[in-house]
């Protein structure tokens, strides 16, 4: 399966689930599926690292609700938008069947997933300075980046399903795994995008993020090792598996959020895993 049908594909499921009741306070109209984040076209080999879906920052303004009001209010959520697009919104004549009837709509998100670091990128991922916090800065000891920098590996970014929703995975859970992971529809998504990126190394990171993927897609989980840094500030847990043909890493941090970890400890993470995995 090609990109283009691979979004259209995830494009119907997102109508499907428009039209399960509990879904649609969670769904926002302007947000079409994200494949991935980062250039996937990059003639570089790649580092992919996987989450549970898209944050609801990645297309709301996080300046303007610093919390979602509970029950929610959809019509709140719509008046949000970031003035700077990290990825292509819809316009309000435009709806999700257009995604399916335009090939150059298709195209322009495509273009907006490859773009995704070039422009205003959540803050989750780090940024692009030299001594880089959060995933990046693991990342730079691995010799890859997330931006158009000089390295060796460039690194993207995809989730278990691609549609952003107002509310964290942990609380949608159930209804996740009755309406997308059930019948491996994420699963099989997942497997699309990994033959299309064909990565060197698979990052996972956050243990309860690796037991959730591990037991999804029936990844074999090894023993623990302990890592801890020599040079800077840091300690985890993290696995070396495979999953197919791939070869993953997972660490115990949350890298987007690397409590107890400063910018030089996950550097030396990263450079103690790049050896670990022969790169």
């Amino acid at each position: 399966m090609n990109v283009d049908n691979i979004l259209i594909e995830a494009t119907r499921k997102l109508i499907d689930l428009n039209a399960i009741a509990d879904w649609k306070n969670e769904l926002l109209s302007k947000s079409p599926p994200v494949l991935w984040f980062g250039n996937s076209k990059s003639p570089k080999d790649k580092v992919l690292t996987i989450g549970a879906n898209p944050s609801r920052w990645e297309f709301l303004d996080q300046s303007q609700m610093k919390t979602c009001l509970s029950p929610y209010q959809k019509t709140f959520y719509e008046t949000k938008y970031l003035s700077n697009q990290r990825f292509l919104h819809l316009s309000p004549t435009q709806t999700y069947n257009d995604i399916l009837i335009s090939k150059s709509l298709r195209n322009v998100i495509v273009d907006s997933y490859d773009n995704y670091f070039n422009e205003y990128p959540y803050n989750w991922f780090g940024n692009n300075k030299d001594n880089s916090y959060r995933v990046e800065g693991l990342l730079r000891g691995l010799s890859a980046s997330y931006f158009e920098i000089e390295s060796e590996l460039r690194a993207c970014h995809i989730d278990i399903f691609p549609f952003a929703t107002i509310s964290d995975f942990n609380k949608i859970q159930l209804k996740a795994k009755r309406d997308i992971l059930s019948q491996f529809w994420a699963k099989n998504l997942v497997d699309e995008l990994l033959n299309y990126f064909n990565p060197k190394l698979i990052l996972i990171f956050g243990r309860t993020n690796f037991n959730y993927i591990s037991e999804y897609f029936n990844i074999h989980k090894p023993k623990e090792e302990n890592w801890q840094a020599k040079k800077g500030k840091g300690e985890c847990k993290y696995w070396h598996t495979h999953y197919g043909n791939n070869n993953i890493i997972a660490v115990s941090v949350n890298l987007g959020n690397p409590k107890g970890f400063n910018a030089i400890g996950l550097n030396e993470l990263g450079k103690d895993l790049k050896e670990l995995c022969n790169f």
